[in-house]
C-alpha cells in the first residue's frame, strides 16, 4: 500500500502467499524454457555422436514443443476462466505442467533413437507447454482482480517477475550439477544423462508444493460481482462456453475493443520473435560470441552454463524487477514504446559491431546483458501487464489468453526458424532483423490506451476507451490502482487474502 497508513500485517502476509501461489506456474515457464536451451546441447553429445549436436531442426523441435502447447492453454484456460470462473479452472493447468516434465524426465535410457528421443521430448514439452500456457490468463487475471498492495501493476508484475527467478534457477541448478557431476562426465559422457533428467525434475518441486493452494483458491470478487451474479445481459447463475462466446462477440464487434486487441497480440507476437530468437538459443549465440567454447563437451557446457548465470543476473533477472515500477511512474504505454526502441537501438548495435572480426568477448558480452535487461524491463513486463488492465473482467482471461498465444506463436516461428536463419545470414543479420521487428513493435503500441491510475470500476465502465460498458450500466465500487492513496481498503476485498484456504 501507499500512503500513510501500513498494509495490515496479516493481509500483507496473505499477499505474498498469493504471489508464491500464483507465481510458481510462471517461475517454471522461465525453468523450463531456459532448461531447454541448456539440454540439448546435453542430448547431442548422449544421443548424436560422433558429432556431438543435434541437428538444428530437431533441436528446434524440442524447443518450439513447450510453445505450441502454451498457444492451445493459453487460448483454452483463458475461454474457460471466464466461462466457468477462476476457482474452477484455477489449479488443473498445474496437473498437466507436473505430468508433462515428469514424462519428459522418463524418456527410456536405452534402446530409444535419435528419431525416438526428438519426438518423445517433444510430444511431452507440449502436454508441459498446454499447463504452463493456462497459468497465463488465469494468473495474470487473479492477480489483477485481487486487493492490490502499493498498486495493481506492482502486484501482477510481481507474479510475472517470478519467470525471471525461474530462469536463474535453471542456470545454477545446471551449473551446481554440471560441477558435481565433472569427473563422472569427463569419464564417460553419457553420465550427463543423471544432469539433463534431475535439471529438469527439480522444476516439478515447487509445482508439487503449492498444488493443493491452486486447486482450493477462492473466486475472486471482480468475477463474482461483474460476472457470475450476471447484473448485466442476462438472469443470475447463467453462465457457460455459449454466453462466454457471445459476451466476447458483444464486446469485440466494436472497433475500438478489436483494434485494441489486435494492437496488444500483435506486439506480443513481435517481441516473443526477438525475446526467445535469444532465450531459447543462448547457447548457440554465447557460442557464437566466443564465450560458450571450451577444449571438451565438459568445457563447452562449464563455459555457456556460466555465461548464462553471467547473462542473467546483470541483465534477465533485474531486468523483470526493474520493470515492476516503471508502469506507475511513466506509464504503461511509455514503458513499452520506448524500452522497444532502445531494444531496436541495442540490437542494432550487436549486430554492427559483431560484423567485426577483433571485436571483444566482453564487449559482445556486456551487449548481449544490456539488450536482455532492457528487453525484460520493458516489453517483456507490459505485454503481460496490459492484456489484463484494458479489457473488462467478462472478456479478460479471453483477451489475456488470445495476446498470449500471439506471443507464443512468435516464439514458436522464431525456436523453429532461429538455426536455419543464422545459418543463412548469420548472427549479425539475424539480429538486425531483431532491430527491425522490435522498432515496429514500438510503432504498433501507439494504438494501445494508457491504464496508469485507472481502477477496476473504470475499466468495467470502459473509461479508458471514453464510454460506458457495453456490459452493465450500474458499476461496483473497487479498489483504486494506488489503494487511495493510504486508505484502508474495502473489508470485502480484504476477504480475498484472508481467506485461509489459500494455503
Amino acid at each position: 500500500m501507499s500512503g500513510d497508513q501500513p498494509v495490515p500485517r496479516a493481509t500483507m502476509r496473505a499477499q505474498l502467499r498469493f504471489v508464491a501461489i500464483a507465481g510458481v506456474g510462471l517461475f517454471l515457464d522461465g525453468y523450463l524454457n531456459i532448461v531447454i536451451g541448456l539440454v540439448v546441447p546435453m542430448l547431442g553429445y548422449i544421443y548424436f555422436p560422433p558429432h556431438g549436436s543435434v541437428p538444428a531442426i530437431k533441436g528446434d523441435e524440442m524447443k518450439g514443443g513447450l510453445s505450441v502447447g502454451m498457444v492451445i492453454g493459453q487460448l483454452g484456460f483463458g475461454l474457460f476462466g471466464d466461462a466457468l470462473g477462476r476457482h474452477k479452472v484455477y489449479g488443473k493447468e498445474l496437473l498437466f505442467t507436473i505430468v508433462g516434465t515428469l514424462l519428459v524426465v522418463l524418456v527410456p535410457w536405452k534402446g530409444i533413437s535419435q528419431e525416438g528421443v526428438v519426438a518423445w521430448i517433444t510430444c511431452f514439452r507440449v502436454l508441459t507447454g498446454f499447463g504452463i500456457g493456462g497459468d497465463y490468463p488465469m494468473s495474470s487475471s487473479l492477480a489483477a482482480e485481487k486487493t492490490i498492495f502499493g498498486s495493481r501493476a506492482k502486484l501482477i508484475l510481481t507474479v510475472f517477475a517470478c519467470i525471471g527467478c525461474g530462469g536463474i534457477s535453471a542456470s545454477i541448478v545446471n551449473t551446481i550439477l554440471l560441477r558435481a557431476g565433472r569427473q563422472s562426465i569427463e569419464e564417460n559422457i553419457d553420465h550427463l544423462q543423471w544432469v539433463w533428467r534431475i535439471l529438469l525434475g527439480v522444476g516439478i518441486v515447487p509445482a508439487l508444493l503449492t498444488l493443493y493452494a491452486r486447486l482450493t483458491m477462492r473466486e475472486s470478487g471482480p468475477y463474482e460481482k461483474y460476472v457470475a451474479t450476471e447484473t448485466g445481459l442476462r438472469g443470475p447463475n447463467k453462465r457457460g462456453l455459449k454466453e462466454q462466446f457471445e459476451d466476447f462477440r458483444v464486446y469485440f464487434r466494436q472497433p475500438k475493443h478489436a483494434r485494441v486487441l489486435f494492437a496488444v497480440s500483435a506486439v506480443w507476437f513481435l517481441f516473443d520473435i526477438a525475446f526467445y530468437g535469444v532465450n531459447y538459443n543462448q547457447s548457440i549465440i554465447l557460442k557464437q560470441i566466443g564465450y560458450g567454447k571450451g577444449k571438451t563437451p565438459y568445457e563447452t557446457l562449464w563455459h555457456t552454463a556460466i555465461g548464462n548465470i553471467i547473462v542473467q543476473s546483470a541483465g534477465y533477472l533485474p531486468g523483470f524487477f526493474i520493470g515492476i515500477f516503471l508502469p506507475d511512474w511513466i506509464g504503461r504505454r511509455a514503458q513499452q514504446f520506448w524500452l522497444c526502441l532502445a531494444s531496436s537501438l541495442l540490437y542494432a548495435i550487436w549486430a554492427g559491431v559483431s560484423t567485426r572480426k577483433k571485436t571483444p568477448v566482453g564487449g559482445l558480452m556486456t551487449l548481449f546483458t544490456l539488450a536482455q535487461l532492457v528487453l525484460n524491463a520493458g516489453p517483456n513486463c507490459t505485454t503481460f501487464l496490459i492484456p489484463v488492465e484494458v479489457f473488462p473482467t467478462r472478456v479478460r482471461g479471453s483477451a489475456h489468453g488470445i495476446a498470449a498465444a500471439s506471443g507464443k506463436v512468435g516464439a514458436i516461428l522464431t525456436a523453429f526458424a532461429f538455426g536455419t536463419v543464422v545459418d543463412h545470414i548469420g548472427l549479425p543479420g539475424t539480429l538486425g532483423l531483431f532491430a527491425g521487428i522490435m522498432a515496429l513493435a514500438a510503432g504498433i503500441t501507439l494504438m494501445i490506451p494508457e491504464t496508469k491510475g485507472t481502477t477496476i470500476e473504470d475499466i468495467e465502465n470502459d473509461k479508458i476507451f471514453g464510454g460506458s460498458s457495453v456490459f452493465q450500466d450500474d458499476s461496483i465500487n473497487s479498489t483504486p490502482d494506488s489503494l487511495m492513496k493510504g486508505t484502508n481498503p474495502p473489508a470485502e476485498t480484504m476477504r480475498d487474502f484472508d481467506d485461509k484456504r489459500m494455503l
